[in-house]
């Protein structure tokens, strides 16, 4: 039998700061909860991982003998996405891509011509940001979609000269390259980008609510994001220290837990993690086609973002898989300090992803702006792919030049206008 481990009282009361609506950080403990809140003890779950209560668990857990996995799921998987952070920090030559001068080009031929054509942003496609084919640069994308989509599962592009171009050429040309990892966005809320930043140092009359981490400097936990496609990024500027881009392997992280806690795996592959947004429950890990992916993240599960005061608190076998999953994957976590002018892509269901805390300077302040592509050639299990068409489908109008223009795409949800992007 495993061990029944106790969890510490310092991993589930109020160790979450969070912020109110004018971005002033006040702890749980002060906070004025409403009377519903009282009674469910929404904020007696903690949002921020607890390695002191992880880490005893592992010391205290007694493997049983009966050990399954979860119905067909696999001993082991290997796919091109399995890879460990520490060393491929070491091996740049499998994951960068460098612009040349020819390269910079090419890109301000493209915007010129996209330009010319006094369209609207959502039109930037590859008819219309074109890039000769057969040229160095339209083969580094292709290897990059080719890359993130069944190799390691991302692809860093570095050297653009962000600082040359105004917001709207940045924005433009952040798009035009992206077509060519995916010719199809997907929305985010009523926007196409996102853009993140610390936005707690803005002017009270400037600041949209904050609702989530990636509005403030603040660490961010592993996860997934809420698309079943590919993740973007262009870095227009970085904080003085910290902000970390952390990308690790699902595979990775499956292969770990499979052969040290399939008591979280079974967790993670039961149907019952219900939320605000699906009140029926998913399960947050699939087995598909001999590969396990992953559509995990904590931020439905605890109060300040998305929980559901009509939904109990997280029971406490769910709430340590949570803490087990992003430990496994930090401790195989590839951290990357990215420079001004990076793009990097992620494969969303391969690839988790998180970032360090950060301190911005009056000269440095981190600046990211995030785009989410369809990954049109991904096989989804039946399940996954019916909790995801709704919000997939469509597209939006926005394109925000500020992060003061920039809302968090769960909280307006725009109508969908299927708008699929032709070559």
């Amino acid at each position: 039998m495993a061990a029944a481990v106790a969890t510490p009282v310092s991993a589930l009361v109020n160790q979450f700061t969070v912020l109110d609506l004018y971005g002033k950080p006040q702890t749980a403990a002060k906070r004025k909860f409403t009377e519903e809140e009282k009674r469910k003890k929404i904020y007696e779950t903690a949002y921020e991982p607890n390695l002191e209560w992880w880490t005893s668990n592992q010391a205290a857990y007694n493997k049983p003998e009966s050990d399954p996995l979860p119905a067909g799921y696999p001993d082991q998987v290997n796919p091109s996405s399995l890879w460990d952070g520490h060393k491929l920090i070491n091996e740049p030559e499998k994951w960068l891509y460098r612009f040349t001068r020819e390269d910079i080009d090419l890109l301000h031929k493209a915007y010129d011509h996209f330009v010319s054509l006094k369209l609207h942003n959502n039109e930037i496609k590859q008819a219309t940001f074109p890039i000769p084919e057969g040229s160095a640069l339209r083969k580094a994308l292709a290897h990059a979609a080719e890359e993130i989509g069944t190799g390691l599962g991302f692809r860093v592009l570095r050297g653009l000269p962000v600082d040359d171009w105004d917001r709207k050429k940045q924005i433009a040309i952040f798009a035009g390259i992206s077509s060519y990892i995916s010719d199809k966005r997907i929305k985010q809320g009523t926007q196409n980008i996102v853009h993140l930043r610390d936005i707690t140092d803005l002017p009270e009359d400037k600041r949209p609510a904050i609702t989530v981490k990636g509005q403030t400097s603040g660490n961010q936990v592993f996860h997934n994001d809420g698309s079943t496609g590919i993740v973007g990024l262009i870095t227009l500027n970085v904080a003085e220290t910290g902000g970390l881009s952390q990308l690790s392997s699902v595979a990775q992280t499956y292969n770990e837990l499979a052969n040290t806690r399939r008591d979280i795996l079974r967790e993670f592959a039961k149907d019952d993690w219900k939320n605000k947004q699906y009140p029926d429950g998913k399960r947050l890990f699939h087995a598909h086609n001999g590969n396990v992916i992953s559509n995990y993240s904590r931020r439905p599960y605890f109060s300040f973002y998305e929980a559901d005061n009509d939904l109990p608190p997280l029971s406490e076998e769910k709430h340590l898989a949570l803490d087990a999953v992003h430990f496994t994957a930090e401790k195989f976590s590839l951290d990357l300090n990215l420079e001004k002018g990076d793009l990097e892509y992620f494969n969303n269901l391969t690839v988790f992803h998180a970032r360090t805390s950060s301190r911005d300077s009056e000269k440095n302040h981190r600046h990211l702006i995030r785009i989410w592509l369809d990954h049109k050639d991904v096989n989804l299990p039946e399940h996954l792919a019916e909790l995801y068409s709704r919000q997939n489908a469509g597209t939006a109008d926005d394109w925000p030049l500020e992060a003061w223009e920039s809302t968090d795409p769960y909280t307006k949800i725009g109508d969908a206008k299927l708008d699929v992007l032709d070559k």
